[in-house]
Order: C-alpha cells, then sequence, then structure tokens
C-alpha cells in the first residue's frame, strides 16, 4: 500500500498535510481546497485512497495555501462505507440495495457490541469478549431469523397458503404464479409449501453473499497491520510467555484481526435459517390436519387419541431435529463469544520454552479458528439435509386430506407462522432489556432470572388467552408475573448503580448504551419487517393499479405480531413527532448566549463568552443583526446536540411497541389498523420506489450517513453486518504514514528490493516513530476522520511508551469527547485520549452542554498523565514532545452542530476556535460543520503545529 520513500528523500517537502475528510464524502477536490478538476489519483481506486492538488490555491494570500514545505494529500474513504453495487448484477441491483437496506438492523447490532465493557487485553494474538458478547452475538442470531419468519410470512403465508387457495383474496398476484402452481403436481397445499419455503432461504442467502463480497474488499489490508502489532508486541517483550500489562483494545492486533465474526458464524446462521424453516413446514405439516382454521392448536391436536403426530412420526421426528439444531447453533455462538487459549492447552504452554511459548499460542489460536469453519460446516450441511428430508416429506401428497377441499373452500393460515414470530420478538427483547444493564453493574445471574421468568410468563399468558379474550386465573397471573418482571428490571438497572455509590453521567444514555442500541437495531428490524408483511399484503390484496390495503373480514390474513406493531407504528411515531416538536419550541423560544473558544488569529468572534456566571445562560434581547444572526445560528445547532436524548426516546418508544406486538394475543382494533394499514403501505411503496431509482441512477447504498456512522468499526456482533471501511482505511493511513517518516532512515523500504525481516521492518519503523528527524507528518482529520486518525495513531503507538516524536493531530469538528468518547469509553473514552470526561447533552436547558461547561470551569487542567498507567499510554501521551508541549491542535465552533471541543470547554492548549462566518463573499454565510480548511485559524493551527514537533 505504500509507495518507495525514495521520492521523498531528496530534499523536497519535509511535512506530510494528511487530510483525512468526515462523512457525507466530501469529494477530494473540495477536501484540499481546490476545485474538482485539479486534483489526481495519487494511489486510489474507484472507492477511495490517496489524492494530491494539481495545483496550488489561485491567491498566494488564501489560508488554504500551504507552505513550500508542506506536501498536502487527501485521503478518500467516503465510497468505502456506501459502495452497494459491483459483482452481483446477476441478482439485480434492485435486490442488492433491498439486500443493503435489510442489513441495517445488523450494523446497529454491531455497533452495540462495542458499546459494552471492553476489557483491556493481555495478550497478543487473542480476544477476550468481556461481559454480554455471547448475548450480543444470540441477538443478532435472532435478528436474522425474524427476518426468516418476515419472508416466511411473505411466501408460505401470504402466498403459499391463502393467495393460493383463494386467488379471489389477492387480484395483484402476478398471473405466471398462479398459473405455475395450478400446474399438475403443483396444485396442492404440500408441494407448494415445499417449493415456496426456498423463499427465505434465498432471502438469507442473498444477505450472506451481499454482505460476504463487500467484505472481502476491505479485509485483506488488516491482517498485514495486525502481524505488524503482533511482531512489534512480542519483540517489545509485551507478549514474552507470560500474560504482559493489559493493553487499550485499539492498541491490540485482536482488536483489528480476532474479534470480526468470520465465515463459522456466517455459516451457523444460514444453518439456523434451514433448521427454522424446517421446524416451521413441518410444524404446519404435523397439524394443519387437525387444525384445519390454521391460527389455534386444538386441544385435539394434542390428545393422545386423536393427535398426529404418532400417524405422521417420521415428520414429527424430524421437526424435532429442526428445533435440536436451533439450540445446538445457539450453543456454537456462544462458545464462539472468546477467542482465547484457556484451559488444557493453557496448561500444556507452561512446559515449553518462553521463546517458543508466543508463537506456539498462536498456533492454538489458528487451529482452534479452523476447528469452529470445520463445525459450522458440518452444521451447515445437516441443516441442510433436515430441512430436505422435512420439505420432501410435506411435499409428498397425503392421502388423509382432501386437497381439493382445501384449495377450494377455504384459505387457512400458515400454522408454523402463528406463535414463531412473537417467540423471537419476546427472546430478542429480554436480550436487548438485559442489556440496559451490562455496563451499570447489574448482576447477571440476577438479570438472567428475571428476564427467564417474565418471558416464560409472557409466553404462557399469549398462549393461555382465549379469542374472546375472557382471561382465566392462571392467565391474569402469568401476565402480572411479566409485568412485575419488567418493573423489576428497570428498578435493577436504575437503583442498583445507586446503591454502590456508582455514577455513569459520562457514559452514553448513563451506561444504558448497549440497551439502547440493541432496542433500535430490534426495533429497525421488526420495522422493516413489518413493512415487508404488510406492504405484500397490501400490494396483493389491491385491485387497481394503485397499491391499497382493503380490509375486509374474511380477507388476507398476517401474523398478529407484524399486525399489532404496525398498529402501534403510527402512534409511536406521532408521539416522537410531538415530543420533538416541544422540546424545540421551549428551545427556539429565546436567544441564549452560548460559551465561546478563544481563537488565534483571523477575525473575532461575534458575541463572545468565556463561561457562565453563577452558571446560568444569559439571554440575548437586543443586538446587531449579523450578531443576532450568529447568535440563532448557535441555538439551531445546539438544538440538534440534543440528539442523543431524543434516540433514548425513540428506543424506549419502540420497546413499547415490540411488547404490544408480543403481549396482545389477538390484532389491534380494526380501526385502528384501518389507519396504519394504508399508512405503512403507502410507506412501503415510497420505499421500494426509492430503492428502484437509487438502483438505476448509482451503486451507493441507500442512506448513505448511516453506514458512515455504523461501520467504523470491525464487524463484531453480527457475521452479515456492513463491512468494517477502517479495516482497508487503517492499514493504508498506517503505511502511509511509516513510508514517509522512513524516508531518511530505511532507503529502499517498500520497495521490491526492500529484503528486511518483519523484526528488522518493525525496528525501523519504531525508529522512524520515536526518533526526531526531519520528516514529519501531521494527520487532518475532520468530524468522523477523527475518529479513523485517532485508531490509526494507536496502532502506530501499539509497541511504544514513549510517544511519537514525529506526527501531529489536527482535528476540527469532531465529536471524540462529547460522543464516541462517552459511546465507547473502552476506545475513545477519557483514559484512552487524556482528555476531561464529559457529561451528557440536556434536552431543556438552553445550553445543552451547561452542566459540563461549568464542570470544566472548575476544574484544573485538561486531563493529563496518569503515573500509575504508563504501559498504556494515552492518546495525548503519544502526542506529547520532550519539550512538553501536545502535538495536537482541535478546532471547534458553537454554529457546528457536529463539532465539539476534544479536551474542554475551558481555554486550554489543545481546542481552540474557528471562525463562525464562512470565507469573505459577496454574501455573508454563516460557517457551520464543513469549512475548517479555509478559516485562517486552520492554517495557523497547522504553523503551530509544525513548530511543536
Amino acid at each position: 500500500m505504500a509507495r518507495s520513500p525514495s521520492i521523498f528523500a531528496r530534499r523536497g517537502p519535509s511535512v506530510l498535510e494528511l487530510r483525512i475528510h468526515g462523512i457525507k464524502n466530501t469529494p477530494p477536490g473540495e477536501m484540499l481546497g481546490v476545485a474538482p478538476g485539479d486534483v489526481r489519483a495519487d494511489q486510489a481506486d474507484e472507492n477511495g485512497g490517496f489524492y494530491v492538488p494539481t495545483v496550488d490555491p489561485v491567491d498566494p494570500g488564501d489560508p488554504a495555501t500551504p507552505p513550500t514545505v508542506i506536501r498536502r494529500e487527501g485521503y478518500s474513504w467516503g465510497m468505502l462505507a456506501r459502495y452497494g453495487g459491483g459483482a452481483l448484477v446477476a441478482i439485480g441491483q434492485f435486490f442488492v440495495q433491498l439486500a443493503w437496506l435489510l442489513i441495517l438492523p445488523f450494523g446497529l447490532c454491531n455497533t452495540a457490541y462495542w458499546t459494552r465493557r471492553i476489557p483491556d487485553q493481555t495478550r497478543t494474538g487473542e480476544w477476550h469478549a468481556g461481559r454480554g458478547a455471547a448475548s450480543l452475538r444470540v441477538f443478532a442470531l435472532g435478528l436474522t431469523l425474524l427476518y426468516v419468519c418476515a419472508l416466511a410470512s411473505v411466501s408460505l403465508d401470504l402466498v403459499g397458503t391463502q393467495c393460493l387457495a383463494r386467488p379471489s383474496l389477492c387480484p395483484a398476484l402476478p398471473g405466471w404464479v398462479t398459473g405455475f402452481f395450478d400446474a399438475p403436481g403443483f396444485d396442492y397445499r404440500g408441494i407448494r409449501v415445499a417449493v415456496l419455503s426456498l423463499v427465505p432461504i434465498a432471502g438469507v442467502l442473498l444477505l450472506f453473499f451481499v454482505s460476504h463480497r463487500a467484505r472481502t474488499r476491505y479485509e485483506a489490508g488488516i491482517f498485514g497491520t495486525a502481524a505488524k502489532i503482533r511482531t512489534a508486541s512480542d519483540l517489545s517483550g509485551i507478549a514474552a510467555g507470560q500474560p504482559g500489562a493489559p493493553r487499550r483494545p485499539l492498541a491490540t492486533d485482536g482488536f483489528w484481526g480476532i474479534t470480526r465474526v468470520k465465515l463459522p458464524s456466517e455459516l451457523l446462521h444460514v444453518a439456523a435459517a434451514f433448521f427454522l424453516v424446517a421446524l416451521l413446514i413441518g410444524w404446519d405439516g404435523v397439524f394443519r390436519s387437525c387444525a384445519p382454521a390454521g391460527v389455534d392448536l386444538p386441544p385435539a391436536c394434542l390428545d393422545p387419541a386423536t393427535s398426529p403426530l404418532l400417524a405422521k412420526w417420521w415428520l414429527a421426528v424430524a421437526a424435532a431435529l429442526a428445533a435440536l439444531g436451533l439450540v445446538v447453533v445457539v450453543a456454537l455462538v456462544v462458545r464462539q463469544a472468546d477467542t482465547t487459549v484457556a484451559g488444557r492447552a493453557e496448561r500444556a504452554l507452561e512446559g515449553i520454552a518462553a521463546s517458543d511459548r508466543d508463537e506456539r499460542r498462536h498456533a492454538l489460536i489458528r487451529a482452534k479458528l479452523r476447528r469452529r469453519e470445520g463445525t459450522a460446516g458440518w452444521m451447515l450441511l445437516v441443516a441442510a439435509a433436515v430441512y430436505l428430508a422435512v420439505a420432501v416429506s410435506v411435499a409428498v401428497p397425503d392421502a388423509t386430506v382432501d386437497h381439493r377441499t382445501t384449495v377450494g373452500h377455504h384459505a387457512p393460515a400458515f400454522l408454523g407462522l402463528v406463535i414463531a414470530p412473537s417467540i423471537i420478538l419476546g427472546v430478542l427483547l429480554a436480550i436487548a432489556l438485559s442489556a440496559l444493564g451490562w455496563r451499570r453493574g447489574v448482576p447477571r445471574w440476577l438479570s438472567v432470572i428475571v428476564v427467564v421468568v417474565g418471558g416464560a410468563s409472557l409466553l404462557v399468558a399469549v398462549v393461555s388467552t382465549p379469542r374472546d379474550l375472557h382471561l382465566a386465573p392462571l392467565t391474569t397471573a402469568a401476565y402480572a408475573i411479566a409485568a412485575l418482571c419488567a418493573v423489576l428490571l428497570a428498578v435493577l438497572v436504575i437503583v442498583w448503580p445507586t446503591g454502590r455509590r456508582r455514577s455513569f453521567a459520562y457514559q452514553g444514555w448513563r451506561g444504558t448504551g448497549p440497551g439502547v442500541i440493541m432496542l433500535l437495531s430490534l426495533g429497525a428490524a421488526m420495522l422493516l419487517s413489518t413493512l415487508l408483511v404488510l406492504g405484500t399484503q397490501c400490494a396483493l390484496a389491491s385491485t387497481g393499479p394503485t397499491p391499497g390495503c382493503p380490509l375486509s373480514p374474511g380477507g388476507l390474513t398476517t401474523p398478529v405480531a407484524y399486525r399489532n406493531f404496525g398498529g402501534t407504528v403510527p402512534v409511536l411515531a406521532l408521539l416522537l413527532a410531538v415530543f420533538v416538536v416541544v422540546v424545540a419550541m421551549l428551545r427556539m423560544r429565546t436567544t441564549p448566549r452560548l460559551t465561546t473558544p478563544e481563537t488565534i488569529g483571523g477575525r473575532a468572534l461575534r458575541e463572545p463568552l468565556r463561561s457562565y456566571r453563577d452558571g446560568r445562560v444569559p439571554q440575548v434581547k437586543s443586538a446587531g443583526k449579523l450578531d443576532f444572526r450568529m447568535l440563532r445560528a448557535r441555538r439551531s445547532a445546539a438544538l440538534f446536540h440534543r440528539g442523543e436524548p431524543v434516540l433514548g426516546v425513540l428506543a424506549a418508544l419502540l420497546a413499547v411497541g415490540v411488547i404490544v406486538a408480543i403481549a396482545l394475543p389477538q390484532p389491534l382494533r380494526p380501526a385502528l389498523l384501518d389507519l396504519a394499514l394504508p399508512a405503512l403501505g403507502l410507506i412501503a411503496v415510497i420505499a421500494v420506489v426509492a430503492i428502484a431509482e437509487n438502483a438505476l441512477t448509482t451503486k451507493e447504498r441507500p442512506i448513505g450517513v448511516m453506514w458512515d456512522l455504523m461501520c467504523f468499526l470491525p464487524r463484531a456482533g453480527h457475521p452479515f453486518g456492513p463491512p468494517c471501511y477502517a479495516e482497508r482505511v487503517i492499514p493504508e493511513l498506517r503505511d502511509r504514514i511509516v513510508a514517509w517518516l522512513e524516508a531518511d532512515i530505511a532507503p529502499g523500504a517498500a520497495s521490491v528490493e526492500d529484503r528486511r525481516t518483519a523484526e528488522q521492518r518493525a525496528e525501523d519503523e519504531l525508529r522512524a516513530l520515536t526518533t526526531r528527524q526531519r520528516c514529519k507528518v501531521i494527520v487532518s482529520a475532520h468530524s468522523l476522520g477523527g475518529v479513523l486518525a485517532v485508531s490509526t495513531i494507536f496502532t502506530l503507538g501499539a509497541d511504544t511508551v514513549d510517544g511519537l516524536k514525529n506526527v501531529g493531530l489536527l482535528t476540527y469538528g469532531t465529536q471524540l469527547r462529547a460522543y464516541f468518547g462517552r459511546f465507547f469509553p473502552e476506545l475513545f473514552g477519557p483514559d484512552a485520549l487524556g482528555t476531561l470526561p464529559s457529561r451528557g447533552p440536556s434536552l431543556w436547558k438552553a445550553d445543552p452542554w451547561l452542566r459540563q461547561v461549568v464542570e470544566d470551569h472548575r476544574t484544573d487542567g485538561s486531563g493529563g498523565r496518569d503515573p500509575d498507567r504508563r504501559d498504556r499510554p494515552t492518546l495525548r501521551e503519544l502526542l506529547t514532545q520532550p519539550d512538553g508541549q501536545v502535538g495536537w491542535i482541535n478546532l471547534w465552533r458553537r454554529t457546528d452542530y457536529l463539532g465539539f471541543p476534544d479536551a474542554s470547554f475551558k481555554d486550554n492548549e489543545i481546542d481552540r476556535g474557528a471562525d463562525e462566518f464562512g470565507p469573505p463573499l459577496y454574501l455573508v454565510t454563516v460557517a457551520t460543520h464543513p469549512g475548517y480548511p479555509a478559516s485562517s485559524q486552520y492554517m495557523r493551527a497547522l504553523r503551530d503545529l509544525m513548530q511543536r514537533l
């Protein structure tokens, strides 16, 4: 990836300014401050890479003009997070785009993995995941099975069981479908179910191939970086036979090379899909003869004298094997949460020489990973065999059933899907609710007991509730126990940390981040599933060219979970909209005077304020026109800063919607469904049209910004999740920095003539990073690019505690402290960055960061060195130079809706202000999130960093 440094060894520019853009895929020309046609690819492909300007800005006085000692390059990564097409054109670009939309909840699941408490790692080549990892992997499996139920509801229930039984219910069903299944040999229910059961399997395989194909574009590069970190760690003695000092996750090879869910997990998810479909069609095949209504299971079905279990024992055994297979898959998923050498293998290493112990440990890890692949492969073969056996058994005509009567006179629902979605939803909701206490210290055994008892009670209550809703005492008691368990879990999450005097004010959603993100993931998956099922119902029942939702007695029906959740969606959306509007109106009534940072150089800020007197935000009633414009811009930006608590409210509303979907055994009132179904049908149609338009005009994934935010960490939760673009970005940035710094000390490095061993490369790299020399690198990162820059610097500093003498960091418009440090404390928190911790934003105060501003001004300093943790240097320590100056400057402004201080709201050596007006033009514009490099403060900060280095 890195070029030969020989071209830099001549007396040319000595400082490399390497710019990294943030979200929204900033074009290279805009990133480098030149016209779009004035850049060229220096080392890049269609999805990203390094670009250089071919001209300097026209105006020599422009602050964007670099000094002659600087070589300016830009790294573009936006398309890596958005690319959604390519080699899968045979499937159809539309289905690929649809698959990316369905993968969205999987990305949230991966994000939830990293919001857990991630322990420091003590060995190279291993990964200890910490609490909640196994449960989260089971949650990810449940999301896959939820999609299987949704696809099966469309193919097996709506089409295979209802539409083909009574074509009059589905006037919009394509004629070729009816013609195919009316052909001789396909005109009875069993063969139709067997054939259409391939649809959910095909859907899961589509998700598998789309995500698998996408991730192979990025992962190759990270393996080399992980190997370099491992080699450097072994050389430094950190892994010399015994457990070394704990190291930050970002600075370990296990973080980049071991954590991701690989092929074994992918195969297990596909196997689970086979098992579930086999169980569904097997259950329906056994009991449909005694439950022709297809909704409730009559007592006669379980009466030994009349039960079909004995008459169809082979099908019942195959379905039982499918259920057992699901249990085994869950157990394997749980076992794969950690990748460590333990037990007998660990004890066996004690008799090996220390010099050989590390290599032996790495060999054991590789062998364990190979065994996992073999086990997952065999499970997939068994699952396919069980599915095939059940499908064949179902497809064979049943002489005890009059197929013509079954087809001609009534259209029962598919029995296997009556309660399956509700059971899977219940398991997912239980895991997500228990995750609320993972970081807050709620004992694992206690939360498991509460969740299991509550879930089992709710299942008993739902199953035992009759159609007339006249509850028996047992059913009432079961509902009461389930409600009591829910209240008890909430009390545990809220009260347990308080009783132990533990504060979580400096963590996202006060330490409930894993549960909040998982609830958002579950809500998104259920919303997409509901849109798929109810949207298909509306489309099939439509009689005109415009899709509608004619609801009539005796018409198409869907599983109750989707109908109930769909009925609550408009209500939940209305409640959220009212909540947001109320907050906005309360905050827009007045014009607050917010604190502003100190600016060095450039124009002075209007209405500056360093601190709040008596902890109160002053209100401005009169000011000049430009001053008022600036104050309102700051107020508008502060309004967007309240996104975190709004997302918390959204997660709570989605949890309520899922509870309603599970707890109500019968559909919501028809009046509410009459309102909800047309709205959901319209949303589904709009989504399909948008996906189709996106597929015809671009290869980018839908909702591009979401992928920027979700995909910067390794895919460690769901195997079908979106690939991590950082797995290509980090190696390329790291190699580029090292190649520049090695230009004077390692001639021929990174060229075809480079014959150095891995140990020699590690030693040269360490010397280039820690020995002061002519060549310097300043990493200039905007917004989310700051996260990529910090991750790269931690891989550079993985093998040293002495600091990086030739690397500086210039960030602007970032969220390192305000958001990432709170959502991912072990990765980007104050202990990792070396800054002060940050509280969350307030919904109701005039300044959402009022408490933090006051606290920062009362606190001495802005973070610093912890002498007791020298073996785990913070970012600040890595960038601290021998004279004590920190090689890190951050620019921010109050008009930026995504920009914050990285160290403190109080004036400090890292944070500075940037101009709040855009570049001088004919019309005055307010500078917001983009445009930092065009400010004079940017060039001043760049020159100051050069002096510090």
